[in-house]
């Protein structure tokens, strides 16, 4: 199960870390898109139960490299998250680059709450760092206050 998500900035770079014991992973994420404003909204967009089957997808995007956060809502109580790599690992510079998945480097299946809750941690850790007007010290992005306040209503 995915007990722990943390956030570490650093000159434009986000590093994300997943996971428990041997299964925990880090992957790192460039500031030249907002893939922590992009993972925020997605995870509150899957909080709450949904009748049918929902998707979305997070480019993590390293130089070089980087991977896919994939998350589905399998069945209402649950959530499910692949990690790709992506296929194509100069993405950043092809000019004719499509979001092709590589090798799974991880896959949970977890009940809904507990993996969304797990998440909320990791952005409300953040949020204690974030400086006034939404600055994440080492991130070129505002924090995304909205996508947060919204999962944790949804787990409210």
């Amino acid at each position: 199960m995915t007990d722990d998500v943390t956030f570490e900035f650093r000159s434009a770079w986000c590093r994300l870390t997943m996971g428990s014991g041997p299964q925990r992973q880090t992957f790192h994420a460039t500031g030249l898109n907002d893939a922590f404003g992009d993972l925020a909204q997605a995870v509150a967009s899957l909080a709450r139960p949904r009748p049918v089957v929902e998707l979305q997808s997070v480019l993590w995007g390293d130089e070089p490299g980087g991977v896919f956060l994939d998350f589905a809502s399998p069945v209402a109580d649950h959530l499910a998250l692949v990690v790709h790599a992506v296929a194509i690992r100069t993405w950043i510079t092809a000019p004719d680059w499509t979001p092709e998945r590589g090798e799974v480097l991880l896959r949970q299946v977890a009940p809904r709450h507990e993996l969304a809750s797990a998440f909320l941690r990791g952005f409300e850790t953040v949020s204690a760092a974030t400086k006034p007007g939404g600055i994440i010290p080492g991130w070129p992005h505002p924090f995304p206050d909205t996508a947060v306040t919204e999962l944790r209503r949804a787990l409210g």
